[in-house]
């Protein structure tokens, strides 16, 4: 019976994170914003969950205290990380993946040093401080406010009271009821893990719904989302346009040398100098080291190199730097905004490359 009930758990994780992830697909979204924050707590969630079912099969097949260990560790971490999101969901100040990851590190160790009946119990009295703690965060403004959020905290509410009631009866007759059938015994636990997995997926799903991919402006899914916007625009008039990658080859030493701020700033100076220089151009840096710029292909690439060029110098005394870093460019005809999309998340994943199909 343990075994089945272990195995309910770890097939809700399994649906519960899918389920998440396929909320966070809607076709032309950028991950980043509100929505993508609760897919990533939630779905790290889930996995955690998924993990602490697989650790308990393999600690009732003779897997010893390293999977015990790492089951009540993986079981902080999915309750856990639950308060984490709802926290950052809120606009909290964010100590609660830390806290959560710092209190499922120290389980895991303590496991090791105390006998494994009494770690069980310190592991429920954490899944109670959590999952009470989680369903308060749920019960704030503004995410207390939308649909699924209710539902979400009266599973952790009554999640928080089966586990307080399994330390109840302990104090009251031992460990003897965890170990026997029973309302408070691991195959009944399993089984409302499973449920309590059910119910919350539902409510993050709806939740999800509700929130939208709406990455803040100046940040790398804010530009990604804005280039390809533009890109839509140019495209409706033009049968293609220009994507120009510019890139200061010596900014890693910049940042080094000075700070990362200095080498933004350097970056986004590149930017605004192309469109000074090209009229009616988007610009954006959705990668760490290169500026994207979007715009009709009417002049020729020399053209174009030697405007922003020019530019960007006209611009280095205003932001206080003596030097003028060399620039270099790619350019790239873009028929469509999913060939602009390959092209940045290409240079997202390896943005030291090198030349490649550039015209």
């Amino acid at each position: 019976m343990i075994v089945l009930a272990l195995l309910a758990s770890i097939a809700a994780a399994g649906v519960a994170g899918t389920m998440l992830f396929l909320t966070h697909g809607r076709p032309g979204d950028d991950r980043g914003g509100a929505r993508a924050d609760m897919v990533r707590y939630f779905g790290m969630a889930a996995i955690a969950a998924l993990l602490c079912g697989a650790m308990n099969v393999v600690e009732t097949a003779g897997g010893g205290v390293t999977a015990a260990a790492a089951g009540n560790a993986t079981n902080l971490l999915a309750v856990g990380l639950q308060w984490a999101g709802s926290r950052r969901l809120n606009g909290r100040s964010a100590i609660g993946g830390v806290s959560t990851g710092a209190v499922a590190i120290l389980m895991f160790g303590v496991t090791y040093l105390i006998d494994l009946d009494d770690a069980t119990l310190l592991k429920t009295a954490g899944l109670v401080v959590f999952a009470a703690l989680g369903a308060l965060e749920l019960s704030r403004r503004p995410l207390g406010e939308l649909r699924g959020a209710k539902l979400i905290a009266w599973t952790l509410s009554l999640f928080a009271a089966y586990n307080l009631a399994r330390l109840a009866v302990v104090a009251a007759f031992g460990i003897t009821p965890l170990l026997s059938p029973g309302a408070v015994s691991a195959e009944t636990t399993a089984a409302v893990s499973a449920l309590a997995i059910a119910l919350v997926s539902v409510g993050a799903v709806w939740i999800g719904r509700q929130l939208d991919d709406d990455p803040a402006p100046g940040t790398r899914a804010h530009d990604r989302g804005m280039l390809r916007r533009e890109a839509e625009m140019l495209l409706a008039e033009h049968v293609s346009v220009r994507a120009t990658l510019v890139r200061v080859p010596e900014i890693d030493l910049i940042r080094a040398a000075h700070s990362g701020e200095r080498g933004d700033t350097i970056l986004r100076t590149v930017g605004e100098a192309a469109q000074d220089a090209l009229p009616g151009a988007a610009t954006g840096l959705p990668a760490r080291d290169t500026v994207f710029v979007v715009a009709p292909s009417v002049l020729e690439t020399a053209e174009v190199e030697h405007a922003v060029r020019r530019a960007f110098a006209r611009r280095m005394p205003a932001i206080d730097y003596d030097d003028v870093p060399d620039l270099t460019f790619e350019h790239y005809l873009v028929m469509d905004v999913e060939d602009l999309s390959l092209l940045m998340e290409s240079r997202r994943l390896r943005p030291r490359q090198g030349h490649n199909g550039a015209e």
